[in-house]
């Protein structure tokens, strides 16, 4: 088109004019075309033919120009009017799509944790939002697919096979390929979907369309729409498909973390549920040796941790042989004497069975076992599955803990281990009190021996003083020439005779005071002294032996000392123990006694330049026996009771004693007495 207008007088007699078929039919000579002209551009012409030859004039021209400019006009005005209906559907379907898609979004903010209100809403949403007769959600199940929501008249095909994935069909393929498949003319295409297009036939399917739903890149099921003519999706259409399976992606995904969550917060639950019983149990098992306060204690929680309706324990006898009933949970008084009466050995059914292997027994079914006394009963009572964890310290088998349930079910290898763990804390219960009685019968044992001992040394001590009395009696009067005057020799060994003598006495008295500690024979005559009388007495009968080993003795007594309340001859014996023994183990020096009253009390110390006590002698010094060198004290004489015996007679006037020593400088012995002792019998 040249874009100007064209007036052919005859068509016939135009050289430039070509005589086509519609123009011999129509038989027109004269002719007259007007280019419909929009901005410039021609878009269609206005021609009017006449079958004679008859010039249009320039007014008819004029005129059919002037309909060709309305023309142009009119479908301008109808150009403009159907784009902006387009515009407007557009938009409309635009707000439809957002529309819906929000509605999606606003179901799964609302039920984050449900999946099926969510699946629901979207298949109805997206079927009805692209014109489709059905739509369907398929969800991969191994190699299946399954139903989860549908919307739609149509027919759910659920026949077995149908739902097998395979290519030969839409949503089999889809979920294949990971790819939207759209097949415009179902039935027609026999030979690519063969099981597709036989369903197709049969529901009346013609367009069909799978999306898929993709997590991880890998296809979990797919959305599937049909419709019964043919009428395939547009590509905004299918655009808006993708976004529905992605929202269902989400919904899908939500939910799973969500079940993984409360699984996970499930088993922490349990795991806390599991510890605080177990810490229950054990701190019953550690505050009590009463097996019939703890094992009911143990046997509750198991049978709680395992959902369990109730359960024993059996502890094993050595002497009979044979499983004793020791503590019962919520089993009735019959039932209970029912299983008491059926005796328990090794060949015993579940009991015996699980001591025997030493591991963990449980029968599903009761009633698929084999007839026996012990699961009869249990039978009548309503109890159709037992697991029996044997109780084991050092594979030594001390009894067996059974939980039962009256359900039949196999008992899972966690509660299997739940129940171990109580087993073996039933275990520690149980040879806990086992030791705790051998200690006690043998503490009773001990005792008694004690008891027999020590009256056995006060006996023998009594019976030792008396014919030392008399030896050494008859020995002064021979010395003093009673019955005929002696030679000088015979006085020597007189006068030797006499002081071993008088040192076995001393160490049979030793002996007899410790007999009386052990026995609570051991009393203190409780009258008033004077510390310095006491310190004296001490230092006469000491001095001679540190003048002998060239010593310097000296005491520092505090002046008005007050008047004590105690026994003045024990607490004599314990300064005259201290004083010796500062002498008898100091080789040079000195050894310093003091005395003073602070606070009501005394305070006595026995201070010597000897060789000292290593640290770790210093708190046992005053156990009975104990010796620091055991080289040197054979040297220099003693028993290891003295200090002992000082102990005790310090104690019982309320007071204390203890030693501050350094090696190689000496020690020095501390006492702090009440100057009114009250008598405490240390027995």
């Amino acid at each position: 088109m040249k874009g100007r207008t064209i007036h052919v007088p005859d068509v016939m007699a135009d050289p430039e004019f070509t005589w086509f078929e519609a123009q011999k039919r129509g038989r027109f000579r004269t002719g007259l075309g007007v280019p419909l002209m929009r901005e410039g551009t021609p878009i269609g012409v206005f021609f009017l033919a006449r079958e004679k030859v008859e010039s249009f004039t320039q007014p008819e021209i004029d005129l059919v120009t002037t309909f060709a400019d309305q023309a142009v006009i009119a479908i301008e005005n109808t150009r403009l009017f159907e784009a902006e209906q387009a515009s407007k559907r557009q938009l409309q379907e635009s707000l439809e799509y957002q529309t819906a898609i929000s509605d999606v979004l606003g179901v799964i903010s609302r039920s984050p944790t449900e999946l099926q209100p969510v699946l629901d809403v979207i298949v109805r949403t997206a079927t009805t939002l692209c014109l489709a007769y059905d739509g369907v959600i398929f969800l991969k199940d191994g190699d299946y697919l399954r139903v989860r929501a549908h919307h739609g008249p149509m027919a759910i095909d659920l026949k077995g096979a149908e739902l097998l994935i395979g290519r030969d069909w839409v949503a089999g393929r889809t979920v294949l390929d990971k790819l939207p498949i759209h097949v415009h003319d179902l039935p027609r295409e026999r030979e690519e979907f063969p099981r597709g297009s036989q369903m197709a036939l049969r529901l009346n399917q013609r367009t069909s369309l799978g999306i898929p739903l993709l997590r991880d890149e890998q296809a979990i099921g797919c959305l599937f729409l049909r419709r019964t003519e043919f009428k395939p999706f547009t590509d905004e259409q299918i655009a808006v498909l993708q976004t529905f399976a992605d929202q269902a992606i989400i919904a899908i995904e939500n939910t799973r973390l969500f079940e993984q969550v409360q699984e996970r917060t499930r088993e922490l639950a349990r795991s806390v549920e599991e510890l605080e019983s177990l810490g229950t149990v054990s701190q019953a098992v550690n505050s009590s040796l009463e097996l019939d306060k703890v094992l009911p204690t143990i046997l509750e929680h198991a049978c709680a941790m395992s959902y369990a309706g109730g359960g024993t324990i059996y502890v094993f006898e050595k002497t009979s042989g044979e499983f004793r009933l020791a503590a019962a949970h919520n089993m009735s008084d019959e039932h209970i004497a029912m299983v008491r009466a059926q005796p328990m050995r090794v060949s015993s059914v579940v009991v015996g069975e699980c001591a025997a292997r030493r591991e963990a027994v449980q029968i599903g079914d009761l009633t698929t076992a084999a007839p026996q006394p012990l699961l009869d009963i249990l039978l009548r009572t309503g109890v159709r599955a037992v697991l029996a964890v044997p109780l084991l310290h050092q594979e030594e088998v001390l009894g067996v803990l059974v939980v039962r349930r009256n359900q039949p079910g196999t008992f899972s290898p966690e509660i299997i281990r739940l129940v171990e763990a109580f087993a073996a804390q039933s275990a520690i219960a149980v040879e806990n009190a086992r030791l705790f009685g051998e200690v006690a019968q043998k503490s009773r044992e001990l005792e008694i021996a004690s008891q027999h001992k020590s009256q056995f040394v006060a006996n023998m001590s009594h019976e030792l003083r008396t014919p030392l009395a008399a030896i050494l009696g008859y020995a002064e009067l021979m010395q003093e020439g009673f019955y005929e005057p002696l030679g000088q020799k015979s006085l020597d060994a007189l006068t030797r005779i006499r002081s071993n003598g008088k040192h076995l006495l001393g160490l049979i008295n030793t002996v007899l005071d410790i007999a009386k500690i052990e026995s609570g024979q051991f009393t203190l005559n409780m009258a008033e002294y004077a510390l310095e009388s006491v310190l004296e007495t001490v230092r006469s009968a000491t001095e001679s032996l540190a003048q002998n080993k060239k010593l310097a003795l000296k005491t520092e007594v505090a002046k008005s000392l007050p008047i004590g309340l105690g026994d003045e001859q024990r607490l004599t014996q314990v300064l005259l123990n201290l004083v010796g023994n500062a002498i008898k183990f100091t080789d040079s020096g000195e050894v310093r006694v003091t005395a003073k009253a602070v606070n009501g009390h005394f305070n006595l110390s026995v201070t010597d330049t000897g060789p000292g006590i290593p640290v770790e002698h210093q708190t046992r010094i005053f156990d009975q026996f104990h010796q620091v060198d055991s080289s040197n004290t054979k040297a220099r004489g003693g028993t290891g009771l003295g200090l002992a015996i000082a102990k005790q007679i310090v104690e019982m006037h309320g007071g204390r004693i203890w030693v501050e020593s350094i090696l190689g400088k000496g020690s020095t012995f501390q006492m702090e007495l009440p100057t009114r002792a009250e008598f405490r019998n240390m027995a």
